[in-house]
């Protein structure tokens, strides 16, 4: 079996390898390719060039003897440009840069075109052989024309320098990878015993991962209890007022003037839209946990940029100042990154103090998992990227961090000066969670708290 499974990697890995270099030289034409594309650009080019000069030189020819062997000659020029534009326009659409250029050429040749018909006209109308004036100007568009030919062809020239350069790399890679195939074949039946090595080793691997899974299926539990509990109390609780509301109108006995009808109305609505409200939360908080979105790098620094704009108004109107250090990249879902950022941001502005302007600070270190050794031993001995939301608030007491990570408990009641649902720091761990990571919430009751993101790195 051992046998079987070793030829079967080596045979696998020789096609891959035969792939990868069919890929390279495939590469390598194409590169080759783009170099005669732009040497036939740059041929076009020269074409043009020299058009431009015979139709000066047979212009002035035909203005000092009026031989009109010139003219025809001349004709014959001009009749050539356009389709010489045309087939530089064609080879140059991958390049807007040169379309630009090419777009100032063509209404140079125009101009140039233009007058030399005006010039003709002029000597053949009036017999006159002094028009040089006419001749001046026409020389001027074609002076123009050049500028913008050599424009054109110093870019050429630096792109065929490039797709030159790029060329011969991949010639030499192609060959390099062809004679390391041979070598590599050797080297993957010895490479195979390593793997089995290895094999043990990811099995213990596998065991800590496991263990990971095993803590994420209990904090998926958990939101399962919490989405219970919001259930069967959250959403209990407007409903009830619905139904006293709407008993209240049904049992009144005694006319009822229209503005208690109103009123009445105007509180079943309430208490419908906060339902409606809790509904939602609850809907985005369970879309998280199967979001289809494709995971990538991002640019967290890009991502707060975002975040701090979205949140200009509020930062304005409460005076806040936010810091910010230099912020890692990370192979995360990037929406759900923008609403982790906004929902800590928005928190800090939320549960400032009064009377005293607003600090964040977002910081970033690289640490070991030592400070969340109790969620798993396992996790102090890798490597986080720790990002961190500090603020100068209310803070909040460290007795109460169980619940605050939970859907719908706030550590204020619903008549509270601070405003809030409940569930953005709930929806904040799902999303961590996510992204295989921890947040971790510390707060000292009118000094501030702190939030840490552990991406494992």
């Amino acid at each position: 079996m051992l046998i079987f499974f070793a030829f079967s990697v080596s045979f696998i890995t020789m096609v891959a390898l035969s792939l990868f270099s069919l890929a390279r030289f495939s590469t390598f034409m194409d590169y080759a390719d783009e170099v005669t594309h732009t040497n036939s650009v740059i041929r076009k080019l020269y074409k043009t060039e020299v058009q431009l000069k015979d139709l000066d030189r047979w212009e002035r020819g035909y203005i000092i003897t009026g031989d009109t062997g010139y003219r025809r000659v001349m004709d014959n020029v001009i009749d050539s440009l356009e389709p010489s534009l045309v087939a530089l326009e064609r080879l140059i659409t991958d390049n807007p840069e040169q379309v630009k250029n090419a777009l100032f050429l063509r209404n140079s040749i125009t101009n140039r075109v233009q007058c030399y018909h005006r010039d003709i006209a002029y000597i053949d109308s009036t017999g006159k052989r002094q028009a040089m004036n006419l001749y001046s100007e026409g020389r001027k568009h074609m002076i123009a024309a050049n500028r913008t030919i050599r424009e054109m062809h110093e870019k050429e020239n630096a792109l065929l320098r490039e797709r030159f350069k790029r060329q011969e790399f991949y010639e030499k890679l192609t060959t390099n990878t062809l004679k390391s195939l041979l070598f590599i074949f050797c080297v993957v039946t010895l490479t195979l015993f390593m793997l089995l090595m290895k094999v043990i080793r990811s099995g213990m691997l596998y065991q800590e991962e496991l263990q990971v899974k095993v803590h994420d299926l209990k904090r998926s539990h958990s939101e399962l209890a919490d989405i219970t509990y919001a259930i069967s109390h959250d959403l209990h609780e407007p409903l009830r007022k619905i139904q006293v509301f709407i008993n209240m109108l049904l049992m009144r006995k005694k006319p009822v003037t229209e503005a208690e009808t109103v009123t009445t109305l105007e509180r079943i609505n309430v208490s419908a839209g906060a339902m409606q409200t809790l509904i939602k939360d609850l809907v985005h908080l369970t879309e998280l946990t199967s979001s289809s979105e494709p995971r990538k790098k991002v640019n967290l620094n890009k991502i707060l940029d975002n975040v701090v704009s979205d949140l200009m108004p509020r930062i304005k109107e409460k005076n806040a100042l936010i810091e910010t250090a230099r912020l890692p990249d990370l192979s995360a879902f990037e929406k759900q990154l923008r609403i982790l950022l906004g929902a800590l941001l928005d928190n800090s502005l939320k549960f400032s103090k009064e009377g005293t302007a607003p600090l964040i600070e977002v910081r970033y270190t690289r640490v070991n998992g030592r400070a969340l050794k109790q969620i798993d031993p396992v996790l102090a001995n890798k490597q986080f990227h720790c990002v961190s939301v500090a603020d100068n608030g209310i803070g909040f007491d460290n007795k109460y961090i169980d619940n605050i990570f939970k859907i719908f408990r706030r550590l204020h009641s619903d008549q509270s000066e601070y405003e809030g649902k409940g569930i953005g720091l709930a929806i904040c761990q799902r999303i961590m969670t996510n992204h295989e990571g921890y947040i971790i919430g510390t707060g000292t009751p009118g000094e501030g708290a702190e939030f840490k993101l552990y991406f494992p790195v």
